[in-house]
């Protein structure tokens, strides 16, 4: 009876909705510092990888606050954060990717090429095909996966596009970027295409700059959430500045971010299956805006706000990760996975991509 038993859910785990899966994409972002929860829900996932089928994305932000140390002691402290992030799914075969974020490019810093060039260095030492920084540290890309017959993932580095410290203007890539982009759009209507990077083209987290009456009262928060301190009008500066003195590219309204999001847009805006993943803001989101739809997976090791929106079908400001399995029958579904109050891996969301409905 026990064998039936474990016959019966192994079956469960590789079929849904009457649908066998042919890949299972794990999808962490900001996973970059170890904490209990950080632990506990990479662990969790590596039980969710289907053997054989399997491939995980780290989305950047893989190492906080400001990227691979250049030199020792911190080097060695930097290789084991990011060694807590692969070394459990490597020993499984499981292949492992890892992408640029703005923290591994020394928090937007000076130090930045030489820092995300020191990430990929050390993933290349260990000699393993089943893991690789993508795409080439120091570039633009696109870095294409054949993630099945149907699927093809094209992964980019968004924050090569945003950095404030490139000796010389990077205008001429970024053109041959979205010319290619567009060119493999094209190319490849028949498949479903995954954008992969750590810039989302949406997102109603702290990103947004969209801040709501707690930020304004309780600003601490910000440092720690269960800070709260009540600090009336005092409270507001936090999103005044935020808006106005101090304006980032890292942010969404940014007319740089924005330069970036209309243009990718435009380059896949014939293709028929768009989905863009992501991390950046830290909480878990899906957005269905138009035909294009945003997976936001950035709370592998921290937590912020998420604003409500008509064009948001799922919010979550905590800890947790997302899973996209590419089925036998061309859909794709998506599950969202959180950590329970009481310590076990919870399925919090799940739903099958709707390319239908686009309004």
């Amino acid at each position: 009876m026990r064998h039936f038993v474990l016959i019966y859910f192994l079956f469960l785990s590789v079929c849904t909705f009457g649908q066998e899966v042919e890949r299972r994409l794990i999808l962490f972002g900001d996973a970059g510092e170890t904490n209990s929860k950080q632990t506990f829900l990479i662990d969790k996932a590596n039980h969710l990888q289907l053997p054989g089928k399997t491939t995980v994305f780290y989305m950047g932000d893989n190492i906080y606050p400001s990227g691979m140390g250049l030199t020792p002691p911190e080097s060695e402290e930097t290789a084991a954060i990011l060694r807590s992030q692969f070394e459990g799914f490597r020993k499984e075969d499981v292949p492992v990717y890892f992408l640029a974020g703005n923290h591994d490019w020394d928090h937007t810093g000076k130090e930045g090429l030489a820092k995300v060039q020191a990430q990929e260095a050390y993933l290349k030492s260990f000699n393993d095909a089943g893991l690789q920084f993508v795409p080439q540290a120091g570039t633009l890309g696109p870095f294409h996966i054949a993630i099945s017959e149907h699927v093809l993932a094209l992964v980019y580095d968004s924050e090569y596009w945003l950095f404030p410290h490139h000796p010389e203007s990077i205008a001429e890539e970024q053109d041959k970027f979205m010319t290619t982009l567009a060119e493999l759009a094209n190319q490849n209507k028949d498949k479903a295409l995954l954008l992969i990077s750590h810039h989302p083209m949406a997102s109603f987290g702290d990103h947004n700059l969209r801040f709501g009456w707690r930020d304004h009262l309780f600003p601490l928060t910000k440092l720690w959430r269960p800070l709260y301190v009540p600090l009336p009008g005092l409270g507001s500066l936090y999103p005044i500045f935020r808006k106005t003195a101090f304006k980032s590219p890292e942010d969404l309204p940014h007319p740089q971010y924005q330069d970036l999001i209309q243009r990718i847009e435009q380059a896949v805006s014939e293709h028929p299956r768009v989905v863009f993943l992501a991390g950046h803001d830290h909480g878990l989101q899906y957005i269905l805006k138009g035909k294009n739809r945003q997976i936001v997976s950035g709370s592998g090791a921290k937590t912020s706000s998420i604003r409500k929106n008509k064009n948001l079908k799922y919010r979550y400001e905590k800890q947790g990760f997302a899973v996209l399995d590419c089925l036998d029958n061309n859909d794709l579904k998506l599950t969202f996975y959180i950590d329970s109050p009481k310590d076990s891996l919870t399925k919090s969301f799940e739903t099958v991509l709707d390319f239908e409905n686009t309004k």
